[in-house]
């Protein structure tokens, strides 16, 4: 399975960002390979939709599951439209690398 993390950094220790479509990274993390690929996002500046332009470049990219702060409500429609399981996590602080640790419990 692929999970697409909206990090602040470009390393397994970043904290997960706030901001979905905002966010300065993307890293998907492949739970098969164990493999990470950081993807600096291209639409962080952009005036308006940078939340659904990100998501749809995420789904090209295969991803399963995502997981950021908060996501807006297109982006939602987006991802349930193609059955992209969406992760707001409990405590804000938690890094990429405990998440994944926490997924593989």
């Amino acid at each position: 399975m692929k999970i697409a993390f909206a990090l602040m950094e470009n390393h397994h220790r970043s904290c997960v960002d706030e901001h979905f479509g905002r966010c300065d990274w993307y890293c998907i993390y492949d739970t098969k390979s164990k493999k990470s690929k950081y993807i600096e996002n291209p639409n962080r500046y952009a005036e308006e939709g940078a939340g659904c332009t990100s998501a749809e470049l995420l789904i090209e990219q295969g991803v399963e599951t995502t997981v950021a702060g908060r996501f807006g409500s297109k982006v939602v429609e987006i991802f349930k439209k193609n059955n992209i399981q969406m992760i707001v996590p409990d405590d804000k602080n938690k890094t990429m690398e405990d998440l994944i640790k926490s997924i593989k419990n």
